[in-house]
């Protein structure tokens, strides 16, 4: 009884850390994102570097960007993401029924590959690699740790 329950809490504990690794990633992605805080670093440095560089001319570059809140809609989609990202870990702390750990491993399968497509998509788009790493190293290599255990815990006679 005590070895199912660790096994259980491991298993939650890792899409628990992918969970947190998704919401650095979310972090990331709203203040960090290019054209936010990597775009404005890279004028500073470009403008550090120009010849001829006064403290006139770097100080009107290093005024920090505005950074806008999320919209609305990637509100509903951000609750929508994490609700879903923190799921898997409930439902194995919910219950040890054999169906319930078959539908825990399923849903955490899904929500992974969700989350190794997002990294993958960042690390596609010019000035994202870091964003997208982020979102695999965080939350997907847990994530993905997790849903090879909760596959082995459905799986097994207990």
């Amino acid at each position: 009884m005590n070895e199912n329950y660790f096994k259980r809490v491991r298993i939650a504990g890792l899409f628990i850390i992918s969970f947190l690794g998704g919401m650095v990633h979310m972090a990331l992605h709203s203040h960090f994102a290019e054209g936010k805080l990597f775009g404005w670093a890279e004028s500073l440095m470009n403008a550090l570097k120009t010849e001829g560089a006064t403290l006139t001319s770097v100080a009107a570059t290093a005024k920090l960007p505005e950074l806008e809140m999320m919209s609305g809609g990637m509100f509903y989609v951000a609750v929508l993401w994490f609700t879903l990202l923190i799921l898997p870990a409930f439902l194995l702390l919910l219950t040890e029924k054999r169906a319930w750990r078959w539908v825990t491993a399923i849903v955490g399968l899904v929500i992974t590959l969700g989350g190794i497509m997002d990294g993958i998509g960042h690390i596609t788009m010019p000035g994202q690699i870091p964003l997208g790493l982020s979102g695999l190293i965080m939350g997907s290599i847990p994530g993905v740790i997790a849903v090879v255990l909760a596959f082995g815990w459905a799986k097994a006679k207990e």
